[in-house]
């Protein structure tokens, strides 16, 4: 091939080159049907040519790039804008509470010589009873054993649609008094007046939880939030309320139970004297569980 041959060859493909570089950008206007544009544009973004541009706002979408890169991304937002799965959050809440008592005490006569001694026993008449006697001496022994079991859960459900926010929550509207100084001009004199009302403030406890599905396994993000009145030793304003939150996040398989969180307390008490002794162990079990069914 001569040098001139080869010269224009690699005009001819510079001119291609510069062609396929230079295509015409399509401006186009799309509408979504379930999903808003500040939930696909991040999805979508990083699938734009350098020269593209993309906006939108509520349930229309403005893309400007290349034709064969708008088809790209058409084809990826028909998954992205598909009808949102409807689901159903179940909250419950579980509490467990057991206390084991155990009791034992001597009490009887005894005399030796002239001296004598007497125990006097308790008032409590329950338990098992053991009596020595020998002549007028008399030893008795009583053993009280009991335990007690306290439980129960309670469910409550919510509907939502996926990647939407629900709010949980459980608390109270407390009165707060709250006085006001009213000051007045009356004939060139100021005059205070002090005035009084009722508020009230929520207290609430609850939590934020957003479910994301893939396939059969669903992803919880879950913000949680406890409000508390402020306590006198706080010296804080009247009426203050201390919020505490937290976030995190669990996954699991739909139809399944999953633990967000719980409290396990134990507590011990032992007593012992020269004629008795007592023990009281209690226990105190919560848990907050979380299922997500999908509504067909």
């Amino acid at each position: 091939m001569s040098k001139r041959k080869i010269i224009a060859a690699a005009f001819m493909l510079a001119l291609l080159a510069t062609a396929a570089i230079a295509q015409p950008a399509t401006v186009e206007v799309i509408p979504l049907k379930y999903r808003t544009a500040e939930q696909v544009i991040p999805v979508l973004k990083p699938l734009l040519d350098r020269s593209g541009s993309m906006s939108g706002m509520q349930n229309q979408l403005i893309v400007r790039t290349s034709a064969a890169n708008l088809a790209d991304i058409k084809q990826v937002l028909a998954t992205l804008d598909a009808a949102p799965r409807q689901l159903m959050i179940s909250v419950r809440q579980d509490t467990a509470f057991d206390r084991d008592h155990a009791r034992a005490e001597l009490s009887g006569r005894a005399s030796t010589g002239n001296a004598s001694a007497a125990i006097p026993g308790g008032n409590n008449a329950r338990g098992g009873v053991v009596e020595v006697q020998r002549g007028d001496d008399v030893l008795r022994g009583r053993v009280d054993s009991t335990r007690s079991t306290e439980g129960g859960n309670s469910v409550q459900s919510i509907r939502v649609l996926e990647g939407s926010s629900a709010f949980i929550t459980s608390g109270q509207s407390v009165p707060m008094q709250q006085r006001q100084t009213v000051r007045t001009v009356v004939n060139g004199q100021i005059i205070e007046r002090t005035a009084s009302a009722v508020e009230y403030r929520d207290v609430v406890a609850g939590f934020y939880v957003v479910p994301r599905l893939s396939g059969d396994r669903v992803t919880l993000e879950i913000s949680s939030q406890r409000d508390t009145l402020a306590a006198p030793q706080q010296h804080l304003p009247r009426g203050s309320v201390n919020v505490q939150q937290a976030t995190t996040t669990v996954s699991g398989r739909l139809g399944e139970w999953l633990e967000i969180g719980g409290i396990r307390q134990t507590a011990s008490d032992q007593q012992s004297t020269m004629v008795g002794s007592s023990r009281d162990v209690s226990s105190d079990n919560r848990q907050t569980l979380l299922k997500v069914d999908e509504i067909r």
